[in-house]
């Protein structure tokens, strides 16, 4: 079974255009250390902007890896029980890494340049068996509202890339991990233009499961907007979030193959172990692969601001999933 973090090599995924890397390795090697010792035997990598690219050698930052280092990490990894998987976000709302080719979308250029770095992260990271191509709040008007951005996929557009960023995977050999937004948001066009073997899945829910667990969330600013127009409480805020488990969890038994994704971004303690616990006893048709951890910080040691709180460190946040995550696992899954 996957019990896997996500990690970022690149941080341009959003709206803040960094000039570098903002990755430290001695931060690297403290987190493989801890995977390892938890037992945790997958990281998911956000490469964006951190692969020095051959086709496209200007997406890169300063301190971007090389062919070299990119594969020397995977073997590194693998000698320690860990698979490293490489991932492109090609969301609307998180390619700013993509530079001008982001701009670009549903051209030929486009794709062309999609089909290239993927090629590339595939022979970079040692021909792995998923490459995660992001998709996450693709199609969320809340977003589109937030962020600066020329233009986004509607209607059938949005269907006809995904499928091509699909078929550009699966001709590698590769499998393709998504996003569980665009299953969640509209079922039954996903179910229609995505069949079940096409792609693994990746449900997130960052609070609690269980009622009793509910606890008043570290909301973003679009959350604080629904509460002040709509008068959501928390709990009922907190009810949100149980579409993305329902639907989720309605993906699996319906043969997609899942990875749910607990996360301590949101702050609520009981996460970790309710996300496992839940899937693990609904599992009815043998579709769960297993579990990521999200916990949304950079690989670094700088104090991380969350939500005005400077008390912890991104690898605080790192390490305390990390350990949440396999807490959860000994618990509901040996």
């Amino acid at each position: 079974m996957i019990w896997s973090i996500y990690l970022m090599l690149g941080q341009n995924m959003w709206w803040k255009d960094n000039p570098k890397l903002n990755f430290n390795d001695e931060a690297w090697e403290k987190i493989l250390e801890s995977c390892k010792k938890n037992g945790l035997n997958q990281i998911v990598l956000d490469v964006g902007e951190g692969l020095q690219y051959k086709t496209r050698p200007e997406l890169a930052r300063e301190g971007a890896w090389s062919y070299e280092r990119a594969k020397a990490e995977t073997l590194r990894c693998r000698e320690m029980g860990i698979e490293l998987i490489p991932k492109l976000n090609f969301s609307a709302t998180h390619h700013l890494w993509l530079g001008d080719y982001g701009r670009m979308m549903s051209t030929p250029i486009y794709y062309q340049v999609c089909k290239e770095l993927i090629g590339e992260v595939y022979e970079a990271f040692d021909h792995p068996r998923y490459i995660h191509i992001g998709m996450d709040e693709e199609g969320d008007p809340q977003f589109f509202k937030m962020l600066p951005m020329v233009h986004y996929r509607q209607g059938e557009l949005i269907w006809h890339d995904l499928r091509y960023l699909i078929e550009t995977v699966k001709e590698l050999g590769a499998t393709p991990w998504i996003w569980g937004d665009m299953c969640v948001y509209n079922p039954e066009e996903f179910r229609k233009h995505i069949p079940c073997d096409d792609v693994v899945l990746q449900p997130w829910i960052y609070y609690a499961v269980r009622r009793e667990h509910f606890t008043p969330c570290m909301a973003k600013p679009r959350w604080e907007s629904i509460k002040a127009e709509e008068g959501v409480d928390y709990v009922e805020e907190a009810h949100i979030w149980q579409v993305m488990t329902n639907e989720g969890v309605r993906a699996m038994n319906d043969g997609y193959l899942t990875v749910p994704t607990p996360s301590n971004w949101g702050d609520n303690e009981f996460c970790h172990d309710d996300v496992v616990e839940h899937f693990i006893n609904n599992n009815k048709s043998g579709k769960l692969l297993g579990f990521m951890t999200a916990p949304w910080k950079r690989t670094s040691f700088d104090t991380a601001n969350h939500y005005g709180d400077t008390s912890r460190t991104h690898f605080d946040f790192i390490i305390d999933s990390i350990e949440q995550l396999a807490a959860a696992r000994d618990k509901f899954a040996k």
